[in-house]
């Protein structure tokens, strides 16, 4: 079996308690007005936290051309009985499939209906790693595996009738599980640079827990036409720095000894949606998301370590995807509650959805 599909195995068995499993894809038009997210997840509420479990299918799309609909998010929530592990290595909820390079499904809620049905090839072999080297052996409360990159997806996308070709879109597809949420994490991914159509950028900053102690980590990974930089290797991800000095914006930098970047990444409020996501003990991470970000990256470089740094190019993006992870709520974001199926202010009664306690 290749390893892309090794890694894309399910890792619940059956019976795990206080146990969630995630498959996501990101699709990003390469015109950058448009975005689209799937998302399939097992849930089992960990003993005594209360709820059933369950299997949930997420969409979401993105238009920041669009006046009146800017972003539509929705979930469909099913018994843990509609997931199937399929022969193929894929996976199955309900009527939605993700098998190697072929993807389909629908949500319906609120009177919003996103359908879709997509093709993807090119990208890795395998695998890629986006984090420093043996982090895979350490004790997380959370696995990623990073499945699918750099791919282009073509079909079809549907959104409240509205149908829309995808051609050569570019995005990725991840498969996450663990028993325990990361309370804080921030995400970027820009598949996209006008200036160098060999650039790729990657920026995550994460911490298990937002204690006293508890260490933030900002691996981050850049691509050029010229070499791939190791700002996520030890040492250099030890200098990187990550943050958010507003509301959908984040600031970034990263250096080695030699060559150095600097960047900012952005998005329209309006396109931001919002999700709580359960961690099996019952407390929930609020999640603020828009794949119609943009992005700009300023490199620098010296002879040696001793020298100055001088400016050597800079990079811009309107393909990206965006993301916020906290305990908190972002101003002016709505949000999918737990139990909902869309978002606050357009929430109403599914009348297909299963009945579940909270889970």
């Amino acid at each position: 079996m290749p390893s892309s599909k090794r890694a894309n195995l399910p890792r619940w068995n059956g019976h795990q308690q206080g146990f969630f499993e995630i498959w996501f894809l990101v699709v990003l038009d390469p015109g950058g007005d448009r975005a689209w997210w799937l998302r399939y997840t097992l849930f089992t509420p960990a003993p005594g936290s209360g709820g059933e479990p369950r299997a949930t299918m997420w969409a979401a799309a993105f238009d920041c051309a669009s006046q009146d609909r800017p972003a539509v998010a929705l979930k469909a929530i099913h018994p843990a009985s509609a997931f199937t592990a399929l022969p193929n290595g894929g996976v199955r909820i309900a009527d939605s499939e993700l098998t190697p390079g072929h993807v389909h499904g629908q949500v319906k809620s609120g009177g919003h209906t996103i359908a879709w049905d997509l093709r993807f090839q090119g990208g890795h072999p395998e695998p890629v790693r986006r984090e420093p080297r043996g982090t895979a052996l350490l004790p997380l409360p959370t696995r990623v595996a990073h499945v699918h990159d750099d791919v282009l997806f073509e079909g079809t996308v549907t959104v409240d009738g509205e149908r829309i070709d995808v051609q050569g879109a570019p995005g990725l597809q991840k498969h996450l599980w663990g028993h325990r949420r990361l309370e804080e994490l921030t995400w970027l991914y820009c598949p996209r640079f006008a200036e160098d159509p060999d650039a790729r950028l990657e920026v995550m900053a994460v911490r298990a827990k937002r204690k006293r102690g508890h260490p933030r980590l900002s691996p981050i990974y850049l691509r050029t036409r010229d070499t791939e930089h190791t700002f996520h290797e030890m040492p250099h991800v030890l200098l990187s720095r990550v943050t958010s000095p507003a509301s959908g914006e984040l600031s970034f930098r990263a250096a080695s000894a030699t060559v150095a970047m600097e960047g900012r990444a952005w998005c329209d409020p309006r396109t931001l949606v919002g999700y709580a996501y359960r961690d099996p003990k019952g407390w929930d991470v609020l999640v603020a998301q828009s794949d119609v970000a943009r992005c700009e990256v300023q490199l620098f470089s010296r002879p040696h370590p001793f020298a100055a740094w001088k400016p050597t190019g800079k990079l811009t993006s309107t393909v990206g995807a965006l993301e916020f992870h906290g305990p908190e709520p972002m101003p002016g974001v709505r949000y999918i509650p737990w139990d909902g199926t869309a978002l606050e202010a357009e929430d109403a009664p599914d009348e297909d959805a299963p009945a579940l306690g909270t889970g």
